[in-house]
Formats: C-alpha cells, structure tokens, sequence
C-alpha cells in the first residue's frame, strides 16, 4: 500500500535490533477529516453508532488491532535474516490507541496511535546471518537501530538514506521505497573468549553471556481507498459531502 501524501496522516516505522531480538515500532498520526473517518469506522465497527466513541469502543479496537497485527504478521512474516524466517519468532504486539478518539465522531481531532512488535531471534545475530531483509509500508519514514559491535556493511531500498555511527551503534535514517522491501548487511564482531583469572590463593572463572501485503494493508486499503465517498457515505449519509 502507498500511503496517500497528505498532511492529515502519517506513519513512521522504528526498528531497534538487539543480537538476540528486535522490536519494531510505528506510530501513526491523523489530523482533520481522517480523524473524523477512524473515528466513525470506531463508532460503527465496535461501537453502537451513535455519533459517540467511548472509553469501552476504544478498548474493544485496541484489542482487535493487536490482534489484526499479529495475525498479519503470520501470516506473512515481514522479517527474514538470510532469506528465511525460520531463526525469527513473533512474541507479540502491543498497541496503544489515542485517548483523543474518545468523544463525538464529527468532532476533528490530532490522533497519534503506538503499536510495538516483537520478535526473538532462536539464534543470536553473530551466530548466524549477515543479511536482514524487512517488509514495510512504502514511502513511510524509518529508522533502523543497530547495537553496538554491529557493523553496517551496506543498505538497500532505503530512499535519502543517512547513516550515524555513535559508541553505542548505528543508526539508519530514511524512508522505505517503493517496494517498501529493505536489506541491511552487517558484520558483528565476536565474542571474547572465556578466560580464567588465576591468584596466588586461588583460582576463579569470569565469563560472561552474551549479551507481500503488510500488517497493515487490507486495513488502511478498507479505511482509505480511493472509494472513499462510499464509506463516508455509509458511516454518515448526513455528512456525504466529507472529503
């Protein structure tokens, strides 16, 4: 899905890599006669419509898209180190949604909605893997964090890229493609081994551990298509004129 270029929506992507996880955050904005639109989505779907979201409607869509998150997710995993999703595992999604939904559906709002994922990695990165491929949504900001002793080899489908190296890692700035498909390249570097301290009382042992649809296609594509007229239509025949 193409996200239409218009200052009443938006939506950022915030990917934080760990050698052992990942967590991959969105946050998503809107503002004038989109917010009118979710609203009364909300107030239809899990609502009674009457023109009103409450505090149980926004709970009741809070959970269904966690749910719808997940379950997108697994049905298409948007992760893959090396080709294949099989070292990666979906451990859940969490979502919060704008108490600035709550009220009358006509009524404009600025709505910012959160949603994390999060993912574990069966073998640590600097077990396996030299490539990471990730699936978003295009033409969306991102930023891809990277721990330290993650070195960043090379970046592919990321638009205005830029890249800042700090002690405590790197971080990729952009914006997803066309495709919305980006890889990374990355080296990390190996462990210490253990080593043995000996004393002349004793002797002691220091080591230490290691330390193609998207999610959110089918819904927006529903929620923002360019049949918008119909939904306005059918979520208020009063207020057709809604564009």
């Amino acid at each position: 899905m193409i996200i239409p270029v218009s200052a009443a929506y938006d939506w950022d992507n915030s990917i934080n890599i760990n050698k052992d996880n990942m967590t991959w955050s969105y946050t998503e904005k809107y503002s004038g006669d989109r917010s009118v639109i979710f609203k009364k989505y909300i107030d239809v779907e899990f609502g009674n419509n009457d023109g009103f979201v409450g505090a149980w409607e926004l709970l009741k869509t809070d959970v269904s898209m966690s749910e719808y998150f997940k379950q997108s997710i697994e049905d298409n995993m948007d992760v893959m180190i090396d080709n294949s999703s099989k070292n990666i595992t979906l451990l859940g999604v969490e979502t919060e949604m704008s108490f600035d939904l709550i009220g009358p559906t006509d009524k404009e709002s600025d709505i910012v909605n959160k949603y994390e994922v999060f993912y574990e990695f069966a073998n640590p990165l600097d077990e396996s893997g030299s490539l990471m491929w990730f699936q978003g949504e295009p033409q969306t900001d991102i930023k891809i964090v990277l721990p330290a002793g993650m070195e960043l080899l090379s970046v592919g489908g990321i638009n205005h890229e830029s890249v800042k190296k700090t002690s405590e890692g790197t971080t990729i700035d952009g914006t997803f493609g066309f495709t919305g498909e980006v890889t990374i390249e990355y080296s990390i570097d190996e462990e210490p081994p253990v080593s043995e301290v000996n004393t002349t009382s004793n002797a002691t042992k220091e080591s230490s551990d290691p330390v193609k649809n998207t999610r959110v296609e089918d819904f927006f594509d529903r929620l923002f298509s360019a049949d918008i007229n119909k939904l306005i239509k059918k979520l208020n025949p009063d207020n057709s004129n809604l564009s």
